[in-house]
């Protein structure tokens, strides 16, 4: 019986040590099946991200480009700055001046009569009984003050050095985009900013900190007339 359980043993030892070895090489191959799957993976991840990053930035240069063809362009607006910890929101409405030339002109009429002017060089307020200027390259919210003039004009270019543009579409009937700020500083005052339009600017949503937010719409848009009034033409000679 010692010698036929040893004999028997001896049998089977090839047998299993065959079935070891095919699992083995079985292993191997599915491990480098796995491997060679998840290449072509991250390659197809990599081409899928990279369209679309080309699909991104083709959509953001049409974006831009459209809004960067209009000279001037005047139109009302209407914002609503929400307060969180107040539970209350302040409205304001007035109407705003684009020129691509000499940069944004915001005159306000309710609840208060003032002038906001903002070029590339300074931001002024102006109403009755006040007069009071900061100038851009000097402040640390200068880049905050002209970021309407820089997307109403279309410069992507000055845009990006303050703001990623996280997402873009666009179509011939509607377009929309959302940047977030790079650097520290406008990190603590604002998530994300957010614009929409159709040949224009028609709406941007600013979302803030402390569930505060600002919402602008714009309405009743003209291109005409592209040269300033005499008023207009004064006061952006403040902002000089």
């Amino acid at each position: 019986m010692k010698q036929n359980s040893t004999s028997m043993f001896q049998q089977t030892q090839p047998i299993h040590m065959t079935l070891v070895l095919k699992s083995f090489v079985f292993s191997k191959a599915m491990k480098s099946l796995w491997m060679f799957m998840g290449l072509i993976l991250s390659m197809l991840f990599c081409a899928t991200f990279a369209n679309a990053a080309q699909v991104q930035n083709a959509q953001v240069g049409q974006i831009f480009k459209q809004l960067s063809t209009t000279p001037t362009v005047r139109a009302n607006f209407q914002q609503q700055k929400k307060l969180a910890a107040l539970n209350k929101t302040f409205v304001s409405n007035g109407t705003v001046l684009f020129s691509k030339q000499y940069g944004v002109l915001w005159q306000i009429q309710k609840p208060v009569q003032a002038s906001l002017i903002v070029t590339p060089k300074k931001l002024v307020q102006k109403t009755q009984r006040t007069y009071s200027q900061i100038e851009i390259d000097k402040s640390p919210y200068g880049s905050v003050a002209t970021m309407f003039l820089q997307l109403m004009s279309g410069n992507e270019t000055a845009l990006a050095k303050n703001f990623n543009i996280v997402s873009a579409h666009y179509s011939p009937t509607q377009w929309d985009v959302t940047l977030t700020p790079k650097s520290s500083l406008f990190k603590k005052l604002f998530d994300r900013v957010e614009a929409q339009g159709q040949r224009y600017v028609d709406r941007i949503v600013i979302t803030e900190k402390a569930n505060n937010s600002t919402v602008i719409q714009f309405s009743q848009h003209n291109p005409q007339p592209a040269q300033l009034t005499a008023s207009e033409d004064a006061l952006f000679k403040l902002a000089q």
